[in-house]
C-alpha cells in the first residue's frame, strides 16, 4: 500500500504546493485504523489512474510529436513542390488550411488533456480537505470522487480510442490531401511536359514545313526550268504577237507619213515667206548686228559730244539716239520673228528626215519579221513531226532492244547452308573493308525476303542499314537501284516519273526503269532491289501508296498505271496495254529509316505490310571470314522454290504454334485490355516467314520473338501508350513468359521483354 502512496505522492506534490511524499505518508498514518484500508485502496486506485493518465499523456505527446513530424514532412514536401512548380500555390493554400484544421484538432486534444489535469487538481484539493479533518464529509466526498473517477476512467478509456480514431482520420485526410496534391502536381507536370512537347513538336513541324516549302520551291523552280512550254501554242502566240506588232508599225508608218506631209506643207509656206520678204534669216541677223555696232558708235560719239558741246547739242544728240534706238528695237522684233520661223523650219526638216529614216527601218524590220515567222513555222512543224515519230518511253524501248539475251544464273544453295554462304559473301562484298552481320540477323533477313516485298531497316547511324542492302545485292549478283528519297515527295510521280503531254514523252525515273528492267528477258531470273534511302524523309503513305495497295492483291493484278490512255505509237513491249507496268515478283523495295525531328513516323498501313528489321550496333569483328572463290548470280526461281519447300515442310508445326498462341492467355489480355488481335495478314506473314527462318538454322523463339516485337510490342500498340499503367504491362509480361514456358520455346523473348521493360521504366518515371 505504501508503494501506492509513494506513487501518488509526486502527483499530489505537482498539484498541491507544499505537499510532499512524507506529508502524504504522515497523513495516512494518522487516519483511524478502520478508515486507513479504504483510503489506501482509493489511493491505490488513484495511483493506477494517475499512472494511466501519465501513459495517456505520454501517448498524446507521442501522437502530437508524430503529428508534428507528419506536418513538418508535409510542409517540406509542400515546399519542395512549390520550388518545383510555382503553379502549386493554390494546392499549398489548401494544404495550409488542412494543417490549420489539424492544429485545431490538436488544440481540442490539448483542451481534453487540460480538463483531465484540472480534474486531478480538484481531486487533490478534495483529498486535502479530507486530510484537514473533514471526516463527516468524507463518505460523500469519496462517493463523489468515485463517481468522478469512474467518469474520468470512462473518459480516459475513450480518450485513446478517440485520439487514435481522430489521429487516423487526420492522417488519412492528410494522406489523401497529400496524394491529391502530388497527383495534381504530377498532372500539372505532365500537362507542362505535354505542352512543352507540343510546342517542341509545333516548332519541329514549323521547321519541317519551312524546309518542305523551301524544297517545294526548289522543286518548282527546277520543274519550271526543265518543263518546256507548248511549242505549238507558243508559236501561235508569237505569230499573233508579231503580226500585231507589224500592224502597229504599219499604223505608225502611216502616221509618220501624215506628219511628213504636214511638215512639207510648212516648208512650202516658209519658202513662200522667203520669196515675199526677199531676205533670208542670215542676212537679217547680219543687219541687226550692224545696227547694234552703229548704235554703240553713236553712244560713244554722244559721250564725246557731252564733254565738248553745249546743252543744246546734247539734246539734239539724245533725240537722234532715241530715234536710232527705236529703229533698233523695231529691227530686234523683226529679227526675233525671223529666228522663230527659222527654228520651226529646222524642226520641220529634222522631223521629216527622222520620219524618212523610221520608215526605212520599219520596212526592213517587217521584212526580217516575216522571214523569222516563216522559219519558226518550219521549226514548229518539224517538232510536231518528230513528236509523232518518237516513242513516249525512250529508255524502256531501249531496254527492249538491248536486254533481250538472258543473263546466266546459278541455283541458290540450300537454305540450311545459305546463311553461312551469304555471310561469307557479304563480308567481302565491298572492297577495302569486311562487313560482319550475325547469322541471326541474316536468318531473319532471308525469312523477310519470303514474307514481304517491302523491307524497312531501322537503327542508329552506323549500324549498316544501307550496307546490308547493297552488300547483299553485290554478294548474290542482284541489281540494286539506289533512290534517295527527298523531303516534300507527295505522289508517285516523284518516285517513278511523269508524262509530258506536249512532248509526248514520259520522264522515266530510276525506279520505273528498275521495275521494267526486272521483267526483261535478260534479267527476269535475277533478284532486283530498289533501295529507298532515308525512306521516311517524306511520308511513304503518300508517294508509295499505289505500291502498298498493289502488294495486297495477287501477282496478276499488281499493276501501276502510268498514263490515262495508250500512246499513239512506240509503246514498250512489256507494258500492259501500253500504259501500265507490272510490279514484278523478283523485285524488293528496301527502305532505310532514321527517327529524328526531320523524319516522319511510319503509319500502320506501311508498318503492317513490311518486314521490319532493327539492326543492332556492332563493333568490328575479330573473326576472319574466308573470301569465296567465285562470283555468282543467284536464280530467283530457285530461291522461290526453296521458300516453297520450307513452307510445306514446316506448315503443320507452324500452324500448331499459331493455334496455341491464338488460344493462350496472352492473346486474351491483348484483345480485352489493349484491343489488339492477330489478324489474317499477320498469320499469313508468319506462315511464310517462320518456316524459312527455321530452315535457315534459326529457332522458333527467334522468329516468333521478332514478329511479336515488330508487330505487337512496338510504340502505339502495346508499348508507348499513355492510357496504360506499368501494372498492365507487367500482366502482359507474365502472360508472355507463361506462353513461352507452355510452348517450350526455350530461349526467352528478348526483343519483346526489352520493349516491355523500357516502357515500364518510362511509365514509372512519369513519362
Amino acid at each position: 500500500m505504501m508503494a501506492s502512496v509513494s506513487q501518488i505522492a509526486p502527483l499530489v506534490g505537482e498539484s498541491v504546493p507544499g505537499w510532499s511524499e512524507d506529508t502524504v505518508k504522515g497523513f495516512v498514518t494518522k487516519l483511524p485504523e478502520g478508515d486507513r484500508s479504504p483510503f489506501l485502496t482509493f489511493v491505490d486506485d488513484f495511483a493506477r489512474l494517475g499512472a494511466r493518465a501519465r501513459e495517456v499523456h505520454d501517448e498524446v505527446k507521442a501522437k502530437e510529436t508524430s503529428l508534428e513530424d507528419g506536418r513538418a514532412a508535409l510542409q517540406a514536401d509542400r515546399e519542395g513542390l512549390v520550388v518545383e512548380r510555382a503553379s502549386m500555390d493554390e494546392a499549398r493554400s489548401r494544404f495550409d488550411a488542412d494543417a490549420l484544421k489539424l492544429a485545431t484538432e490538436r488544440d481540442e486534444v490539448s483542451r481534453l488533456r487540460n480538463e483531465l489535469v484540472g480534474a486531478k487538481q480538484e481531486l487533490a484539493l478534495r483529498e486535502a480537505e479530507v486530510r484537514g479533518g473533514l471526516v463527516l464529509e468524507r463518505e460523500a466526498s469519496l462517493k463523489v470522487l468515485q463517481e468522478q473517477i469512474l467518469a474520468l476512467e470512462r473518459q480516459r478509456d475513450q480518450l485513446p480510442s478517440e485520439v487514435s480514431r481522430r489521429r487516423q482520420e487526420l492522417l488519412e485526410e492528410a494522406r489523401r490531401e497529400a496524394a491529391h496534391v502530388l497527383e495534381a502536381a504530377q498532372e500539372q507536370a505532365a500537362s507542362l511536359e505535354q505542352k512543352e512537347t507540343e510546342l517542341a513538336l509545333q516548332d519541329v513541324g514549323l521547321k519541317r514545313r519551312e524546309n518542305k516549302i523551301r524544297v517545294e520551291e526548289e522543286v518548282l523552280r527546277t520543274r519550271q526550268r526543265n518543263l518546256q512550254e507548248d511549242a505549238r501554242q507558243h508559236a501561235k502566240d508569237l505569230l499573233e504577237e508579231k503580226e500585231t506588232e507589224i500592224a502597229r508599225h504599219v499604223r505608225e508608218i502611216e502616221r509618220l507619213r501624215k506628219v511628213v506631209s504636214g511638215q512639207q506643207s510648212e516648208l512650202d509656206e516658209l519658202d513662200a515667206l522667203r520669196q515675199v520678204t526677199g531676205d533670208d534669216p542670215e542676212k537679217l541677223l547680219h543687219d541687226v548686228e550692224s545696227l547694234r555696232a552703229h548704235n554703240k558708235e553713236l553712244d560713244r560719239k554722244l559721250q564725246e559730244m557731252r564733254s565738248s558741246q553745249s546743252e543744246g547739242d546734247a539734246k539734239e544728240l539724245r533725240e537722234q539716239r532715241d530715234a536710232l534706238q527705236r529703229s533698233l528695237d523695231a529691227a530686234k522684233g523683226e529679227l526675233f520673228g525671223l529666228r522663230q520661223q527659222e527654228e520651226q523650219w529646222k524642226l520641220s526638216v529634222m522631223e521629216r528626215e527622222n520620219a524618212e529614216t523610221m520608215r526605212v527601218v520599219l520596212e526592213k524590220h517587217k521584212a526580217l519579221l516575216g522571214s523569222a515567222v516563216q522559219e519558226l513555222r518550219a521549226q514548229v512543224d518539224d517538232l510536231i513531226d518528230q513528236g509523232k515519230e518518237a516513242t513516249a518511253f525512250p529508255e524502256l524501248t531501249r531496254m527492249d532492244k538491248e536486254l533481250a539475251l538472258r543473263i546466266p544464273t546459278v541455283p541458290a544453295p540450300a537454305l540450311s547452308a545459305l546463311v553461312g554462304d551469304l555471310q561469307a559473301r557479304i563480308a567481302h562484298a565491298e572492297e577495302g573493308k569486311q562487313l560482319h552481320f550475325s547469322k541471326e540477323v541474316l536468318q531473319l533477313f532471308v525469312g523477310g525476303l519470303a514474307m514481304s516485298r517491302l523491307h524497312i531497316f531501322q537503327g542508329i547511324s552506323g549500324t549498316g542499314k544501307t550496307s546490308l542492302a547493297t552488300a547483299f545485292c553485290a554478294a548474290i549478283g542482284a541489281t540494286c537501284t539506289v533512290v534517295p528519297v527527298q523531303a516534300g515527295w507527295r505522289d508517285r510521280a516523284d518516285l517513278i516519273g511523269h508524262y509530258n503531254a506536249f512532248e509526248k514523252r514520259y520522264y522515266e525515273k530510276d525506279t520505273l526503269q528498275a521495275l521494267y528492267r526486272a521483267q526483261t528477258e535478260a534479267q527476269g531470273d535475277m533478284l532486283h532491289v530498289v533501295l529507298l534511302d532515308e525512306m521516311n524523309l517524306s511520308r511513304p503513305e503518300q508517294y508509295f501508296a499505289e505500291f502498298l495497295s498493289a502488294m495486297e492483291v495477287s501477282q496478276a493484278k499488281r499493276l501501276i498505271t502510268l498514263m490515262e490512255s495508250r500512246p499513239a505509237s512506240g509503246a514498250p513491249a512489256l507494258l500492259v496495254d501500253g500504259r501500265q507496268i507490272r510490279l514484278p515478283a523478283n523485285l524488293w523495295f528496301i527502305g532505310t529509316a532514321n527517327h529524328d525531328e526531320t523524319t516522319n513516323a511510319f503509319a500502320d498501313k506501311t508498318h503492317d505490310r513490311a518486314f521490319v528489321l532493327e539492326l543492332p550496333k556492332h563493333g568490328p569483328s575479330a573473326e576472319r571470314i574466308a573470301r569465296p572463290s567465285d562470283r555468282v548470280t543467284w536464280s530467283f526461281d530457285s530461291l522461290m522454290h526453296l521458300f516453297d519447300e520450307a513452307r510445306r515442310k514446316h506448315a503443320t508445326h507452324v500452324k500448331k504454334l499459331l493455334s496455341a498462341l491464338d488460344s493462350c492467355r496472352l492473346t486474351k489480355i491483348l484483345n480485352d485490355s489493349f484491343g489488339l488481335g492477330w489478324g489474317n495478314r499477320l498469320e499469313q506473314q508468319m506462315v511464310r516467314f517462320m518456316p524459312v527462318v527455321l530452315e535457315c538454322g534459326g529457332t522458333e523463339a527467334l522468329a516468333l520473338d521478332h514478329m511479336l516485337a515488330t508487330r505487337m510490342f512496338r510504340d502505339g500498340k502495346v508499348t508507348g501508350r499513355h492510357d496504360k499503367r506499368a501494372d498492365d504491362l507487367r500482366v502482359v509480361e507474365d502472360a508472355l513468359n507463361a506462353f513461352w514456358r507452355d510452348a517450350k520455346l526455350g530461349d526467352t523473348p528478348t526483343s519483346c521483354l526489352t520493349a516491355i521493360e523500357a516502357d515500364i521504366q518510362r511509365l514509372e518515371r512519369g513519362g
